[in-house]
């Protein structure tokens, strides 16, 4: 079956094992940079969907979601908790594996087609000796990369267009995307004497949703992406590739928190040193320690309750903070989530007190 926005939304709330609301789901697409959906995100490896709409409006949302109820794919229980039926299950089976990374790259692919068009646009109109035209792409910064990008480059020389090409179709192959998907990408491309597609116009064409056409243009660019960054024969794509790959995950606030933490101050000197919350600052750890393997949680948890939330945890099935404190009220909600943060690599927690430091 074919990618469609309700099958990725299936998928979505069956990671999400009946724990969270509608709306969990509906934060992570939109990539939400707060604590609460990015520990979604990693407790429930669905890291890949993070950011994929970000745009995503909550109407087409509920539309959606509604559908999906109709169907009797889903279920959601008085406190929005949504469970997928085996007709769901069913559904999810049915369709092809999908291929997204907005961990990495959190709505950023936009800017790599942006200047991509761009390019392609430029060399078409030099092609016919049009220097003058108007480009496709508004934003200055787009602009400004692209004429970087170009400023050396032989763009009056067909051999150059040609070598784009061949650029493009080694993605293409290699990057093992759908007709389909070659087709959308294709068609989004503005040159002399031809207009892009619009979404609709795409989705009128395919028989597909707008957004249905637009989850297979994000994945298209990811898969072209994650090519590129292995690849060596996409050299100049590369350059167009620069800086879009969000190595540093962590958010700014985040990032001014973990400074201060590596410095060794506690969590209340961080929280008056910042004039914020202490749960913000706590919120801020389990963020850090979601991405970071080695991660000093030894600070906090004592190695024997790591190991015991751990278990009850794989036994329940569940990452539910509220049953995991039933069974374990000795422990804050804090270190419970820290706890669920990290692998369960027993042989990485050192001995240390059970109470916790701030």
């Amino acid at each position: 079956m074919n990618m469609n926005f309700s099958t990725v939304l299936c998928l979505l709330f069956s990671r999400l094992n009946g724990e969270k609301t509608v709306n969990a789901s509906y934060h992570l697409l939109r990539g939400k940079r707060s604590g609460q959906t990015i520990q979604d995100a990693k407790y429930y490896h669905v890291q890949n969907y993070f950011g994929v709409l970000p745009k995503l409006s909550k109407s087409l949302f509920n539309q959606a979601v509604e559908h999906l109820q109709e169907q009797n794919y889903i279920v959601i229980d008085e406190n929005s908790r949504v469970f997928v039926t085996e007709e769901g299950e069913t559904l999810i089976e049915s369709t092809r594996p999908f291929d997204f990374d907005g961990w990495h790259y959190r709505g950023r692919e936009e800017i790599f087609f942006a200047r991509l068009s761009l390019t392609i646009q430029t060399l078409s109109h030099f092609r016919v000796s049009k220097k003058q035209f108007l480009p496709i792409q508004r934003d200055p910064e787009v602009q400004r990369f692209v004429k970087m990008a170009l400023r050396n480059a032989p763009i009056e020389d067909p051999s150059f267009a040609i070598q784009i090409k061949e650029e493009l179709v080694h993605l293409f192959e290699e990057s093992r995307m759908e007709e389909i998907q070659k087709m959308i990408i294709t068609y989004r491309f503005v040159g002399h004497g031809q207009t892009g597609w619009t979404w609709q116009q795409l989705g009128e064409k395919l028989n597909l949703l707008s957004i249905d056409v637009k989850l297979h243009y994000i994945e298209s660019l990811h898969k072209m992406l994650k090519v590129i960054e292995k690849s060596e024969k996409t050299i100049f794509l590369s350059k167009i590739a620069a800086n879009i790959k969000v190595e540093t995950v962590l958010t700014d606030s985040t990032k001014r928190t973990k400074g201060l933490f590596d410095q060794g101050y506690s969590l209340e000197e961080i929280a008056n040193r910042r004039q914020l919350k202490i749960s913000t600052i706590e919120d801020h750890i389990v963020e850090m320690a979601l991405n970071d393997s080695d991660f000093p949680i030894e600070r906090f948890v004592a190695k024997q309750a790591y190991r015991e939330v751990r278990k009850k945890s794989e036994i329940l099935q569940t990452k539910r903070l509220r049953l995991l404190k039933e069974q374990f009220p000795a422990l804050t909600y804090f270190q419970l989530r820290l706890i669920l943060s990290l692998p369960a690599k027993e042989e990485e927690v050192n001995e240390s007190p059970t109470s916790i430091k701030k």
